[in-house]
Protein backbone atom coordinates (compact mmCIF):
# COMPACT_ATOMS: atom_id res chain seq x y z
CA UNK A 1 0.00 0.00 0.00
CA UNK A 2 0.94 3.65 -0.40
CA UNK A 3 2.94 5.25 1.96
CA UNK A 4 0.43 7.53 4.09
CA UNK A 5 1.32 11.56 4.51
CA UNK A 6 -0.74 13.45 7.14
CA UNK A 7 -1.20 16.84 6.08
CA UNK A 8 -1.57 19.23 9.17
CA UNK A 9 -3.83 22.64 7.91
CA UNK A 10 -4.05 24.84 11.53
CA UNK A 11 -6.66 27.90 10.27
CA UNK A 12 -7.96 30.79 12.04
CA UNK A 13 -10.27 33.55 10.23
CA UNK A 14 -8.88 33.04 6.89
CA UNK A 15 -12.15 32.69 5.02
CA UNK A 16 -11.10 34.46 2.06
CA UNK A 17 -7.87 32.42 1.77
CA UNK A 18 -9.32 28.49 2.97
CA UNK A 19 -10.86 27.35 0.11
CA UNK A 20 -8.20 27.97 -2.26
CA UNK A 21 -5.07 26.81 -0.08
CA UNK A 22 -7.57 23.18 0.28
CA UNK A 23 -7.87 22.75 -3.41
CA UNK A 24 -3.77 22.75 -3.75
CA UNK A 25 -4.13 20.33 -1.26
CA UNK A 26 -6.82 17.76 -2.24
CA UNK A 27 -6.09 17.90 -5.76
CA UNK A 28 -2.69 16.75 -5.41
CA UNK A 29 -1.50 14.31 -7.63
CA UNK A 30 -0.10 11.66 -4.58
CA UNK A 31 -3.64 10.95 -3.49
CA UNK A 32 -2.65 8.94 0.40
CA UNK A 33 -3.30 12.08 2.16
CA UNK A 34 -4.74 12.12 5.48
CA UNK A 35 -5.45 15.65 5.78
CA UNK A 36 -6.15 17.20 9.08
CA UNK A 37 -8.04 20.68 9.58
CA UNK A 38 -7.37 22.48 12.70
CA UNK A 39 -10.31 24.76 13.72
CA UNK A 40 -8.35 27.06 16.49
CA UNK A 41 -11.30 29.11 17.06
CA UNK A 42 -12.36 30.96 14.54
CA UNK A 43 -14.93 33.61 14.22
CA UNK A 44 -15.87 33.89 10.69
CA UNK A 45 -16.84 31.47 7.85
CA UNK A 46 -13.86 29.41 7.93
CA UNK A 47 -15.61 26.48 9.28
CA UNK A 48 -18.61 26.47 7.51
CA UNK A 49 -16.61 27.17 4.23
CA UNK A 50 -14.11 23.49 4.73
CA UNK A 51 -17.02 21.55 5.74
CA UNK A 52 -17.58 20.63 2.13
CA UNK A 53 -14.33 19.14 1.87
CA UNK A 54 -15.53 16.27 4.77
CA UNK A 55 -17.28 14.65 1.44
CA UNK A 56 -13.63 13.17 0.68
CA UNK A 57 -12.41 10.76 3.40
CA UNK A 58 -9.62 11.84 3.52
CA UNK A 59 -10.40 14.81 5.05
CA UNK A 60 -11.18 15.47 8.94
CA UNK A 61 -11.88 18.64 11.19
CA UNK A 62 -10.49 18.98 14.54
CA UNK A 63 -12.22 21.99 16.71
CA UNK A 64 -10.74 23.73 19.45
CA UNK A 65 -10.81 27.17 21.47
CA UNK A 66 -8.11 29.72 20.34
CA UNK A 67 -4.73 28.82 21.32
CA UNK A 68 -2.36 29.71 18.92
CA UNK A 69 -1.03 28.04 15.21
CA UNK A 70 1.69 26.37 17.36
CA UNK A 71 -0.74 24.06 19.76
CA UNK A 72 -3.21 24.02 16.52
CA UNK A 73 -0.21 22.19 14.45
CA UNK A 74 0.48 20.05 18.29
CA UNK A 75 -3.31 19.18 17.83
CA UNK A 76 -2.93 17.57 14.23
CA UNK A 77 0.54 16.38 15.58
CA UNK A 78 -1.61 13.70 17.87
CA UNK A 79 -3.97 12.43 15.40
CA UNK A 80 -1.20 12.14 12.73
CA UNK A 81 -1.15 8.61 11.39
CA UNK A 82 1.06 8.97 8.51
CA UNK A 83 4.50 7.90 8.51
CA UNK A 84 5.56 11.91 6.81
CA UNK A 85 3.57 15.04 7.80
CA UNK A 86 3.62 18.07 6.12
CA UNK A 87 2.52 21.84 7.48
CA UNK A 88 0.62 24.22 5.39
CA UNK A 89 -0.17 27.78 6.76
CA UNK A 90 -3.71 28.07 5.86
CA UNK A 91 -3.74 31.41 3.60
CA UNK A 92 -0.83 29.75 1.38
CA UNK A 93 -0.80 27.27 -1.45
CA UNK A 94 1.11 24.01 -3.11
CA UNK A 95 2.36 23.28 -6.70
CA UNK A 96 -0.34 20.42 -7.32
CA UNK A 97 3.04 18.00 -7.62
CA UNK A 98 4.53 18.84 -4.17
CA UNK A 99 3.58 16.03 -2.02
CA UNK A 100 4.77 13.44 -4.78
CA UNK A 101 8.34 14.94 -5.49
CA UNK A 102 9.03 15.22 -1.67
CA UNK A 103 7.66 12.04 -0.85
CA UNK A 104 9.73 10.31 -4.11
CA UNK A 105 12.77 11.83 -3.01
CA UNK A 106 12.48 10.67 0.98
CA UNK A 107 11.85 7.16 -0.09
CA UNK A 108 14.62 7.05 -2.82
CA UNK A 109 17.01 8.51 -0.66
CA UNK A 110 15.49 7.27 3.08
CA UNK A 111 15.46 11.15 3.97
CA UNK A 112 14.19 11.93 7.79
CA UNK A 113 13.27 15.24 5.99
CA UNK A 114 13.50 16.48 2.95
CA UNK A 115 12.72 20.84 2.22
CA UNK A 116 11.63 22.58 -1.21
CA UNK A 117 12.30 25.69 -2.68
CA UNK A 118 9.27 28.28 -2.33
CA UNK A 119 8.00 31.17 -3.75
CA UNK A 120 6.55 34.72 -1.49
CA UNK A 121 3.92 35.99 -3.35
CA UNK A 122 1.41 38.51 -2.91
CA UNK A 123 -2.22 37.96 -2.68
CA UNK A 124 -2.16 37.77 -6.44
CA UNK A 125 0.42 35.07 -6.60
CA UNK A 126 2.89 38.06 -7.80
CA UNK A 127 5.94 36.77 -6.97
CA UNK A 128 7.64 39.60 -4.74
CA UNK A 129 10.96 37.37 -3.69
CA UNK A 130 13.11 34.21 -4.46
CA UNK A 131 13.60 31.55 -1.76
CA UNK A 132 17.12 32.18 0.05
CA UNK A 133 17.95 28.71 0.19
CA UNK A 134 21.74 27.65 0.52
CA UNK A 135 21.33 23.85 -0.23
CA UNK A 136 22.55 21.86 -3.31
CA UNK A 137 19.64 19.60 -4.82
CA UNK A 138 21.76 16.48 -5.38
CA UNK A 139 23.14 16.16 -2.09
CA UNK A 140 22.28 14.64 1.13
CA UNK A 141 22.87 16.38 3.88
CA UNK A 142 23.87 15.07 7.33
CA UNK A 143 23.57 17.30 10.31
CA UNK A 144 25.94 16.58 12.02
CA UNK A 145 28.89 16.99 9.39
CA UNK A 146 26.87 19.34 7.13
CA UNK A 147 26.38 21.69 10.00
CA UNK A 148 24.94 24.89 7.75
CA UNK A 149 21.59 22.75 7.14
CA UNK A 150 20.77 24.24 10.59
CA UNK A 151 20.61 27.82 8.83
CA UNK A 152 17.77 26.40 6.60
CA UNK A 153 14.76 29.14 6.56
CA UNK A 154 13.08 28.05 10.10
CA UNK A 155 9.61 27.94 8.81
CA UNK A 156 7.80 24.75 9.31
CA UNK A 157 5.91 24.65 6.14
CA UNK A 158 8.24 24.06 2.93
CA UNK A 159 9.06 20.76 4.24
CA UNK A 160 8.19 17.14 4.30
CA UNK A 161 8.96 15.25 7.87
CA UNK A 162 8.91 11.62 9.13
CA UNK A 163 6.47 12.06 11.82
CA UNK A 164 8.78 9.55 14.40
CA UNK A 165 10.68 13.38 14.62
CA UNK A 166 8.49 14.85 16.38
CA UNK A 167 6.54 11.71 18.40
CA UNK A 168 9.52 10.45 19.54
CA UNK A 169 11.49 13.24 20.41
CA UNK A 170 8.60 14.68 21.81
CA UNK A 171 9.21 18.22 20.96
CA UNK A 172 6.25 19.90 19.98
CA UNK A 173 5.33 23.76 19.13
CA UNK A 174 5.07 26.61 21.61
CA UNK A 175 1.62 27.36 22.19
CA UNK A 176 0.79 31.40 22.12
CA UNK A 177 3.87 32.74 21.36
CA UNK A 178 5.42 34.09 18.54
CA UNK A 179 8.72 32.44 16.27
CA UNK A 180 6.99 28.97 17.54
CA UNK A 181 8.97 28.08 14.17
CA UNK A 182 12.29 29.11 15.66
CA UNK A 183 11.88 27.75 18.97
CA UNK A 184 11.18 24.54 16.67
CA UNK A 185 12.32 23.63 13.55
CA UNK A 186 16.14 23.68 14.21
CA UNK A 187 15.84 21.06 16.96
CA UNK A 188 14.51 19.01 14.41
CA UNK A 189 16.82 18.94 11.74
CA UNK A 190 19.64 18.80 14.21
CA UNK A 191 17.20 15.03 14.93
CA UNK A 192 17.72 14.38 11.33
CA UNK A 193 19.91 11.51 10.21
CA UNK A 194 19.78 12.39 6.31
CA UNK A 195 18.19 16.02 4.95
CA UNK A 196 17.42 16.59 1.01
CA UNK A 197 16.38 19.46 -0.84
CA UNK A 198 14.44 20.13 -3.92
CA UNK A 199 14.90 23.50 -5.53
CA UNK A 200 12.11 23.66 -7.67
CA UNK A 201 9.44 26.47 -5.67
CA UNK A 202 7.00 24.09 -5.10
CA UNK A 203 5.16 25.89 -1.81
CA UNK A 204 3.54 29.65 -2.38
CA UNK A 205 3.89 31.33 1.16
CA UNK A 206 1.74 34.07 0.45
CA UNK A 207 2.66 37.60 2.11
CA UNK A 208 -0.30 39.92 2.98
CA UNK A 209 -1.42 42.68 5.44
CA UNK A 210 -2.90 40.58 7.97
CA UNK A 211 0.00 37.59 8.05
CA UNK A 212 1.61 37.19 11.51
CA UNK A 213 4.95 37.67 9.66
CA UNK A 214 3.36 41.65 9.01
CA UNK A 215 2.37 42.55 12.47
CA UNK A 216 5.10 44.04 14.06
CA UNK A 217 4.67 45.54 17.80
CA UNK A 218 7.71 45.84 20.72
CA UNK A 219 5.85 42.65 22.61
CA UNK A 220 6.21 40.39 19.74
CA UNK A 221 9.61 41.34 18.69
CA UNK A 222 10.26 40.52 22.38
CA UNK A 223 9.32 36.82 22.08
CA UNK A 224 12.22 36.60 19.77
CA UNK A 225 14.59 36.85 22.27
CA UNK A 226 12.77 34.47 24.30
CA UNK A 227 12.52 32.14 21.23
CA UNK A 228 16.35 31.91 20.64
CA UNK A 229 16.78 31.31 24.31
CA UNK A 230 14.60 28.78 24.39
CA UNK A 231 16.87 27.26 21.26
CA UNK A 232 20.32 28.00 22.74
CA UNK A 233 19.06 26.23 26.11
CA UNK A 234 18.16 23.23 24.02
CA UNK A 235 21.15 22.72 22.16
CA UNK A 236 23.44 23.09 25.73
CA UNK A 237 21.03 20.95 27.17
CA UNK A 238 21.64 18.52 24.85
CA UNK A 239 25.04 18.64 24.34
CA UNK A 240 24.87 20.47 20.44
CA UNK A 241 25.86 23.96 21.58
CA UNK A 242 29.64 23.20 21.12
CA UNK A 243 28.94 21.23 17.86
CA UNK A 244 27.07 23.76 16.13
CA UNK A 245 28.42 27.15 17.73
CA UNK A 246 28.83 28.81 14.47
CA UNK A 247 25.26 27.78 13.42
CA UNK A 248 23.54 29.30 16.27
CA UNK A 249 25.21 32.50 16.26
CA UNK A 250 24.71 33.04 12.68
CA UNK A 251 20.65 32.27 13.33
CA UNK A 252 20.77 34.95 16.46
CA UNK A 253 22.30 37.51 13.74
CA UNK A 254 19.69 36.17 11.03
CA UNK A 255 16.84 36.67 13.54
CA UNK A 256 17.73 39.12 16.05
CA UNK A 257 20.14 41.22 15.17
CA UNK A 258 19.08 42.03 11.29
CA UNK A 259 15.52 40.94 10.87
CA UNK A 260 14.51 41.34 14.86
CA UNK A 261 16.23 45.16 14.64
CA UNK A 262 14.96 46.07 10.64
CA UNK A 263 11.65 45.31 12.14
CA UNK A 264 11.99 47.21 15.50
CA UNK A 265 13.37 50.58 13.69
CA UNK A 266 9.77 50.55 12.05
CA UNK A 267 8.00 50.82 15.20
CA UNK A 268 7.50 53.71 17.39
CA UNK A 269 9.13 54.31 20.82
CA UNK A 270 11.12 51.12 19.94
CA UNK A 271 14.96 52.54 20.94
CA UNK A 272 15.29 50.78 24.58
CA UNK A 273 13.94 47.60 23.05
CA UNK A 274 16.75 48.43 20.02
CA UNK A 275 19.67 48.89 22.30
CA UNK A 276 18.39 45.24 24.12
CA UNK A 277 18.84 43.41 21.38
CA UNK A 278 22.17 44.68 20.69
CA UNK A 279 23.09 43.81 24.02
CA UNK A 280 21.85 40.27 23.54
CA UNK A 281 23.87 39.45 20.50
CA UNK A 282 27.02 41.45 22.01
CA UNK A 283 26.61 39.17 25.28
CA UNK A 284 25.74 35.81 23.60
CA UNK A 285 27.97 36.18 20.88
CA UNK A 286 30.55 39.12 21.09
CA UNK A 287 32.69 37.93 17.97
CA UNK A 288 29.96 37.55 15.90
CA UNK A 289 31.35 39.80 12.96
CA UNK A 290 33.86 36.96 12.47
CA UNK A 291 31.04 34.64 11.73
CA UNK A 292 31.96 32.27 7.90
CA UNK A 293 28.23 32.42 7.48
CA UNK A 294 27.55 36.01 6.81
CA UNK A 295 28.17 35.51 3.20
CA UNK A 296 25.28 33.57 2.81
CA UNK A 297 22.87 37.10 3.46
CA UNK A 298 21.24 38.04 0.42
CA UNK A 299 22.34 41.61 -0.90
CA UNK A 300 19.15 42.91 0.69
CA UNK A 301 19.57 41.57 4.01
CA UNK A 302 23.76 42.12 3.71
CA UNK A 303 22.61 46.15 3.51
CA UNK A 304 20.23 45.73 6.66
CA UNK A 305 23.21 44.35 8.47
CA UNK A 306 25.33 47.37 7.56
CA UNK A 307 23.29 49.72 8.23
CA UNK A 308 22.00 48.12 11.57
CA UNK A 309 26.18 47.46 12.01
CA UNK A 310 26.90 51.07 11.15
CA UNK A 311 23.89 52.91 13.75
CA UNK A 312 22.58 54.00 10.35
CA UNK A 313 18.72 52.42 11.18
CA UNK A 314 17.56 55.70 10.39
CA UNK A 315 17.86 54.57 6.65
CA UNK A 316 15.51 52.23 7.29
CA UNK A 317 13.39 54.52 8.20
CA UNK A 318 13.64 56.44 6.11
CA UNK A 319 13.06 53.61 3.15
CA UNK A 320 10.03 52.96 4.65
CA UNK A 321 8.38 56.71 4.87
CA UNK A 322 9.48 56.79 0.84
CA UNK A 323 7.32 53.60 0.59
CA UNK A 324 4.22 55.26 2.12
CA UNK A 325 4.45 58.06 0.12
CA UNK A 326 4.56 56.59 -2.68
CA UNK A 327 1.84 53.98 -1.90
CA UNK A 328 -0.26 57.09 -1.02
CA UNK A 329 0.40 58.82 -4.49
CA UNK A 330 -0.44 56.04 -6.36
CA UNK A 331 -3.84 55.50 -4.83
CA UNK A 332 -4.21 59.27 -5.55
Amino acid sequence: MDTLVTVVVPFYNVEKYIESCMNSIVNQTYKNLEIILVNDGSKDHSRSLVEKYLKDKRVKIIDQVNMGIGEARNSGLIHANGEYILFVDSDDKLELNMIEKLLNTAKMKDLDLVICGYKRVNERFEELEKDSIHLQEDKIYYPTKDKSVLLTDPSAWGKLYKTKLFKESGICFPNRVWAEDLRTIPKIIALSRKIGYIKDPLYYYVQHSGSIMSSKTLDRQKESLEAMNDLIDYFKENNLDKIYAKELEFLCIAHIYVFGINCLARIPKSKAMILEFRKYINNHFPDFHKNPYLSNFTPKERKFYDWIDHDQIWKIQLGDRIKREVKKWKKH
